[in-house]
This record gives C-alpha cells, structure tokens and sequence, in this order.
C-alpha cells in the first residue's frame, strides 16, 4: 500500500487521501468476474482491522488496473507489467542488465536493472544516461561532440 497524498498533494482532492493498492498476479490468469472486487474486499477487511476503523463510507472514488488494461493501454505481453516473464530467472540480479555487450549502448527501463516499476525505470534512465557520458568521456567522445555542435 502506498499513500502518494501524503507527499504529493496534487493527486488527490483537498482533504482526501490517494490510496494506491498493489496486488502481485501472475500474468494470463482469466478473470471470470467479481475478483477485483473480492480482492479490493480483503484489503479493506485488513485495512480496517489495521486501523481500527471502518474506511469503506469514505471510499468515494476506485479504480482497477490490472492485466487487461496493461494488454490495452501499453501492448504488453499477456499484460505483463514487470517486464519478461516475471518468473524468479528474469527478477533481480537476473534481470537484463543496462549495459550492453556493445561498447556505448545502455538500456533503461523496466525490462532492465533496476526497472521494475516507474521510480526504478525513470532512475535506470538517469544512471543509463551517466553511465553513456562516462562511456563517451573515455572515449573522447565528448569532446568531439562538442567541437563539431561548437
């Protein structure tokens, strides 16, 4: 569970809270209705039991985001949101690595290291995009670079 309201007033309407669930699925599974809302249903049973109070009478707004809508809105493979194949072989260290075996290629995103989700895949750009300066600095690139733009 993540509160991004709490640092980040804009997503959410003044004196709400933003309540952002993540339930790990494996891809492909056919849904055949009613188990986001049974899902939703024992987070909140949690929640509450957490807390110590009853959230649902101030639920006003949700929203479900899952394999379809991954299929839909960014072509990915059976909905897949984590890159390969998700298995244990293609997580963490196994996962593709950002430098290539090219000399000056690098990767970023998140079907690389780090990568899985938008803060490691918008980081794995910033480190893609230190590690190609290093890469052109060692190789006069750089230098080069500028000459010709200058």
């Amino acid at each position: 569970m993540s509160a991004p309201s709490r640092t980040d007033e804009s997503v959410a309407p003044e004196g709400c809270e933003n309540l952002f669930f993540l339930i790990p699925l494996a891809p492909g599974l056919d849904e055949q209705g009613g188990e986001r809302d049974r899902y939703f249903e024992e987070i909140m049973v949690r929640l509450e039991r957490h807390l110590g109070r009853d959230l649902r009478p101030h639920v006003v707004y949700t929203r479900s985001f899952a394999h379809k809508e991954f299929e839909q809105e960014y072509s990915s493979f059976k909905g897949n949101a984590y890159g390969l194949a998700n298995t244990l072989r293609q997580t963490a260290f196994w996962k593709p690595k950002m430098r290539s075996k090219l000399p000056g290629l690098h990767f970023a995103g998140q079907l690389t290291t780090p990568g899985p989700g938008v803060p490691p895949s918008l980081i794995s750009g910033e480190v893609a995009a230190e590690e190609t300066g290093k890469f052109l600095k060692r190789h006069g690139a750089v230098e080069h670079a500028t000459t010709q733009a200058g």
